[in-house]
């Protein structure tokens, strides 16, 4: 089966940075039992890997290019000067029935809907202020990096579930979990 048919099964997880998209999956997979817990795909990211915000492969810009060349990626994108990609293998789990969930991009959902429609789209939002305190507390980036991802415009999307994490994080969890259980439950 291609991916086409298999993406009803795929949670797509996007939002502005600092919103806690991260946090939320983390926390949520975390809160469900192993044997129904959906998978996390693994992100190749040009990112160090000593960054501990999520567990990633961290590649180089050339060794990134030469597997997007060789068609190793299912889908990837560019954003924030860094590059993305999520392997095939990553989602083989949706091949045994499971769920996967992938933390992705606003800017990329017409690509990745053209090779997985079925998928489901998750947007988590958090105030600007909420926001600015958690990019800051990263520590990746400084004021001039923080305030022009605050400023960037944010696509418009078509999400099946939109959270607003600006409070507990449990409450986030929470939501998500019960509406993924209802999907769960109708076996889509």
């Amino acid at each position: 089966m291609t991916l086409r048919e298999l993406s009803g099964r795929l949670l797509v997880v996007v939002g502005a940075s600092g919103a806690g998209k991260d946090s939320v999956i983390a926390a949520w997979l975390a809160s469900i039992d192993e044997a129904a817990r959906p998978h996390r795909a693994r992100r190749t990211i040009t990112r160090p890997a000593h960054d501990a915000s999520e567990d990633h492969e961290p590649v180089d810009a050339a060794r990134f290019e030469s597997l997007r060349a060789a068609r190793a990626f299912a889908f990837h994108w560019d954003a924030h000067g860094l590059r993305y990609g999520v392997r095939h293998e990553a989602l083989a789990p949706l091949v045994e029935g499971r769920w996967v969930v992938v933390n992705g991009s606003r800017a990329h959902l017409a690509e990745l809907r053209a090779v997985a429609p079925g998928a489901r789209v998750v947007e988590i939002d958090a105030t600007a202020a909420v926001r600015a305190a958690r990019l800051g507390g990263r520590g990746r980036e400084r004021g001039d990096a923080i305030a022009g991802r605050l400023e960037r415009a944010a696509p418009v999307v078509e999400a099946d579930l939109r959270l607003l994490n600006d409070g507990p994080l449990d409450a986030a969890v929470a939501t998500l979990d019960a509406w993924w259980r209802g999907l769960a439950a109708r076996g889509r």
